[in-house]
């Protein structure tokens, strides 16, 4: 038995060695996985402070993709709210085909890739996902090629809490000095703020970040 000390060590210093050691033998980022999880919890993950967040930054003109949208929760709001030009990105099926029957356009990928075309978007959304992902310089190359000039992302990632000993599912943990390293890298930071949704105990990061004409980012 390993003393939880040294796993808190480990998750903490090296989050990759000790997510890949946690998740010998399961496989947690497949299409079946996720069918699975958000056929069971449809519904159940509401974000209303993220989601007016979203909407006060935003307008119903917009074209907006949410990374991984899960259950589409915040595209539902947005669409209630007056958006049209809603899409989804999601690995598993069953949420696609869910999404694209209430009117969302949705679209299938697997992370780090962005399955899209260049200058697509004028939002994207990443709420709860960059913790998740190995290759995130990659990813966030492919949010950047997808957005418009000017073009705004949103991230939304715990802070400082649930690594991967607490959510063998992540990856890294993140501050908000690390996520505006990693950020600035490929985009302006225009803010980045520590929240509390009502639902929910954890604090959340919430990073505004743009994609200036030539930010001179890293290849």
């Amino acid at each position: 038995m390993i003393p939880w000390r040294a796993k808190n060590f480990v998750s903490n210093h090296f989050p990759l060695l000790y997510h890949v050691l946690a998740n010998i033998g399961v496989s947690g980022n497949s299409a079946a996985h996720w069918d699975r999880r958000l056929e069971e919890t449809w519904g159940a993950r509401q974000w209303p402070g993220k989601d007016r967040l979203i909407e006060s930054l935003t307008a119903p003109t917009d074209c907006v993709l949410d990374i991984g949208c899960g259950d589409g929760s915040m595209l539902r709001y947005l669409q209630k709210r007056g958006y049209r030009d809603l899409h989804g990105l999601e690995i598993s099926d069953y949420a696609i085909r869910r999404l694209e029957s209430e009117g969302i356009h949705m679209h299938r990928g697997v992370l780090p890739s962005i399955p899209l075309a260049d200058a697509s978007f004028d939002v994207l959304i990443a709420s709860q996902v960059l913790e998740h992902i190995v290759r995130r310089r990659t990813f966030l190359k492919e949010v950047r090629r997808v957005l418009k000039p000017g073009g705004r992302c949103f991230v939304f990632v715990p802070d400082d809490c649930l690594g991967p000993i607490s959510e063998p599912e992540h990856v890294i943990k993140f501050n908000a000095k690390s996520l505006s390293a990693l950020l600035g890298r490929y985009f302006s930071v225009e803010s980045i703020t520590s929240i509390r949704e009502e639902n929910y105990e954890m604090p959340v990061l919430f990073a505004h970040v743009v994609k200036t004409a030539d930010l001179g980012f890293a290849k």
